[in-house]
């Protein structure tokens, strides 16, 4: 039997390992089957499946989706898809663009509050990648104008705070359609940190998303058996993942979750 887990993060959007990382560090827990599944960027992707399977680790092409649905920010993990498919590459590069413009608007506005944060370190925190809050924060905490992320979020950054701005993101018809075009399928990531999600995830299956992430630190016993169940009555199936994003959490979370290869099969067979 081996192990999975689909939901990990790089300094390509907003966790701090390097994908070599990510991938050592799957290893050292048994994890041999891995979605680094940055956000709006599959940069990570090319730049690790050559070590991936050189290690004998299957990389499963992933990318975390910021989508909108009646006002709820609701993030969809995509999986298994063509990673060269030249529409979805059009409409992450997009997204990046829009992602970089909102983390400028947010520098900008911490610099009228009088935060000396310059744009170019923001930039050079993103490493190239998917630009987002995390980085704004963490060029907050270099400077020691708070002492944490979090903190960041909690004064600054979060929504309705003085630097918050607005993201652009899909519908969730359009994710679902954009992946399913490319070969891929869909599942709804931690389920249980929407509000009212017992009411809101069987509607998101409606939309066509193929799964539900069952397998998360932020889901309980009893929401794993009440999702699982519901995945199975709606002819769907369950994924899993840590979340990983390296020090940017409190707790190490890589390798907390480990998914069998047996709950996988439409992504396995795909891949």
């Amino acid at each position: 039997m081996r192990y999975a887990d689909l939901h990990t993060h790089t300094f390509h959007s907003d966790g701090t390992r390097s994908p070599r990382e990510v991938i050592d560090v799957a290893r050292t827990h048994a994890v041999t089957i891995l979605a680094i599944s940055d956000h709006d960027n599959l940069a990570a992707y090319y730049e690790a499946k050559p070590y991936a399977d050189e290690v004998g680790v299957t990389l499963v092409p992933a990318i975390e989706l910021s989508c909108g649905f009646e006002g709820i920010d609701v993030h969809v993990l995509a999986y298994a898809f063509e990673p060269h498919d030249e529409r979805i590459a059009q409409r992450l590069q997009s997204f990046r663009e829009s992602r970089h413009r909102r983390g400028y608007a947010m520098v900008e506005k911490l610099r009228a509050l009088g935060f000396d944060i310059r744009p170019e370190r923001v930039d050079e925190l993103a490493a190239g990648g998917a630009m987002g809050r995390p980085h704004v924060a963490r060029a907050l905490v270099e400077k020691r104008y708070v002492a944490s992320v979090s903190e960041a979020f909690d004064k600054y950054l979060g929504t309705g705070k003085p630097a918050y701005v607005e993201k652009e993101r899909f519908r969730i018809t359009e994710a679902v359609a954009l992946i399913r075009d490319a070969g891929g399928v869909t599942s709804i990531a931690h389920p249980t940190l929407y509000p009212d999600h017992e009411q809101l995830v069987p509607r998101l299956l409606d939309e066509g998303v193929d799964a539900i992430e069952v397998m998360h630190p932020d889901v309980d016993a009893l929401n794993r058996e009440r999702y699982t169940n519901l995945a199975r009555f709606r002819g769907k199936f369950t994924t899993g993942g840590s979340d990983d994003h390296g020090a940017v959490k409190k707790t190490e979370t890589l390798g907390t979750i480990r998914v069998p290869e047996s709950m996988i099969g439409p992504i396995l067979e795909r891949v």
